[in-house]
């Protein structure tokens, strides 16, 4: 019975860690990001709790002040920022007597402004001058970092999902170029971030590498309501004309604020709770990780391995009780029965990754351990094997316990 006890902690483990790895990449399925998606979209609704640490954001829209500029790989001209506004834009807040907390330009600098060559020239002396702000990189064709045109604080925002939409987002990658949000972290509340091969730190306690964002903010409230405590919304034209008629205005008025510019038009995600650009998309993933939702607890681990350990013992010396499902019509025998162990065990950690969900805020991987499970069911219980042979081999073993008891 030791043996048996020992098997199945040490499978658990095993299953912990495989779980463990595939929770800390951004790889995720489209299956169970469905039921991600509307967990936490009725989780929202029942419990839409305001986070327990706030911040004040002021979100720019640079979208409605766009500008046509040439290609030179010549894939016909791209549609930018007009930088000259956002230049004129840079210049006035560079010089404001009280700055933001922290200033993110979701934009990418990769062509050069044709129609304005010395608002580059601007901006190529403004962007470094600003300590507290940060622009985005983006990878080529060969996964490596692209150099824009601008000398800058330098952070990643490679939205990839393997799943139907943004769900998942890497905040650590085991690379020198840190994520947006795990800069802001660090730039605005001092957080301490360690990234080790098999799992990460922050402020000396276990994190994921991968969240599932929680949704403070949407689009529709930031831009509805347009003024709030949490966030302020404005378009880039409108607030650049305001600054140059009431510049005594904004002397303070980016105090304390996170201040995040972007294209609020096109640069759109699907989320679980529907459509967001990717500036709100940044903000959420900040306050998630400013309200610990990366934090694993102790206790959510050892719940975990408890469970995994209990369903391998069932794997390895029992059988999980099944549905009786008639697919014999598709399938052979061997593979029913596996289909059906598969099944089982999944609606045991459905049931696991709900509690998991609602008591540690943490989802649990439901695919990949419930493979592993049946498999193992499947190989321990012999099902690869005629009913005849597996009836003796089980006769045999039966036996063999017998003698040595």
């Amino acid at each position: 019975m030791t043996r048996k006890i020992l098997l199945s902690l040490l499978s658990g483990m095993v299953i912990l860690s495989v779980t463990w790895v595939y929770q800390n990449y951004a790889f995720s399925l489209s299956v169970e990001d469905g039921f991600f998606k509307k967990f936490l979209k009725i989780k929202r609704s029942l419990l839409n709790a305001p986070p327990a640490k706030k911040a004040a954001f002021v979100f720019i829209n640079t979208g409605k002040d766009l500008a046509l500029v040439e290609d030179t790989v010549e894939y016909g001209n791209v549609a930018v920022t007009d930088r000259s506004k956002l230049a004129q834009f840079l210049q006035r807040l560079n010089r404001l007597k009280v700055q933001p907390s922290y200033t993110v330009l979701d934009l990418q600098f990769y062509y050069p402004f044709t129609a304005d060559p010395s608002a580059d020239s601007l901006l190529a002396r403004e962007l470094p001058a600003n300590r507290k702000l940060v622009i985005p990189l983006i990878k080529d064709e060969n996964d490596n970092y692209k150099d824009p045109l601008f000398l800058a604080n330098y952070a990643y925002s490679d939205y990839i999902t393997y799943g139907s939409g943004f769900n998942k987002f890497r905040i650590l990658n085991h690379s020198p170029v840190k994520s947006l949000p795990i800069l802001m972290h660090e730039k605005i509340d001092g957080a301490v971030y360690q990234d080790q091969f098999f799992y990460a730190l922050c402020n000396k306690q276990l994190s994921l590498s991968a969240v599932w964002p929680h949704y403070y903010l949407s689009d529709a409230e930031v831009r509805k309501n347009a003024q709030t405590a949490m966030a302020q919304y404005y378009n880039l034209g409108e607030i650049l004309l305001d600054m140059e008629a009431s510049p005594e205005h904004y002397d303070r008025f980016f105090e304390n604020r996170i201040l995040i510019v972007g294209n609020f038009e096109t640069d759109t995600h699907s989320t679980p709770i529907g459509k967001m650009t990717g500036p709100v998309i940044i903000a959420n993933i900040y306050l998630s990780l400013l309200n610990g939702k990366h934090i694993v607890s102790p206790w959510y681990l050892l719940t975990l391995w408890l469970v995994l350990s209990a369903l391998s013992y069932t794997a390895w010396f029992s059988r999980m009780p099944r549905l009786d499902l008639k697919l014999n019509f598709i399938f052979s025998g061997y593979l029913r029965k596996f289909i059906q162990s598969y099944i089982s065990y999944f609606g045991c950690l459905f049931g696991l990754s709900l509690l998991a969900l609602f008591v540690f805020d943490i989802q649990v991987a439901l695919f990949l351990p419930s493979l592993i499970l049946s498999g193992i069911e499947y190989v321990s219980n012999k099902r690869y094997l005629p009913e005849s042979k597996r009836k003796k081999d089980k006769s045999k073993e039966a036996l063999a316990e017998t003698e040595e008891d």
